[in-house]
């Protein structure tokens, strides 16, 4: 059996639905709520103030192919993927805690892509309760409007 090392200032480990580490969520306490399986209590606490307001959260139904797969030099390259937290009708909230050295770029490819394909979401990023509160008080704002 191998051993998983982890720092000390780690004190939860993510596994992903397959048992390994999940070297992606630093910090995160994956819970189940509603039937649903979330990477973290962050998740969980959007998750219950969307649907607070009824605003229909979608949780990881989506994913975006953000760059296909293609040949370079005879050398296939894997398509790059991005699954938002939760995406509505006409938002895509990602929570995010703790980022990894890789979501930035990720994140920069994903609104480019919105860009080129000229999909219309407003994007949030909260990384706490508070911004999460204020991300649903704005899409409150404008379904009002």
């Amino acid at each position: 059996m191998r051993r998983v090392k982890t720092s000390r200032s780690s004190k939860t480990k993510s596994k992903s639905k397959h048992g390994r580490l999940n070297k992606k969520v630093r910090n995160a306490t994956p819970l189940r709520y509603d039937g649903i399986d979330f990477k973290s209590k962050l998740e969980v606490y959007c998750y219950k103030q969307l649907q607070k307001y009824k605003l229909k959260p979608e949780y990881e139904k989506i994913t975006f192919e953000i760059i296909p797969s293609f040949t370079y030099n005879g050398e296939k390259v894997r398509k790059m993927t991005f699954t938002p937290d939760f995406v509505g009708k006409d938002y895509v909230v990602e929570c995010k805690g703790y980022a990894n050295e890789s979501f930035p770029l990720r994140w920069k490819i994903f609104k480019y892509h919105l860009l080129t394909k000229n999909i219309a979401y407003d994007l949030y990023l909260p990384h706490n309760p508070r911004e999460i509160d204020e991300v649903v008080e704005k899409l409150l704002i404008k379904r009002a409007k």
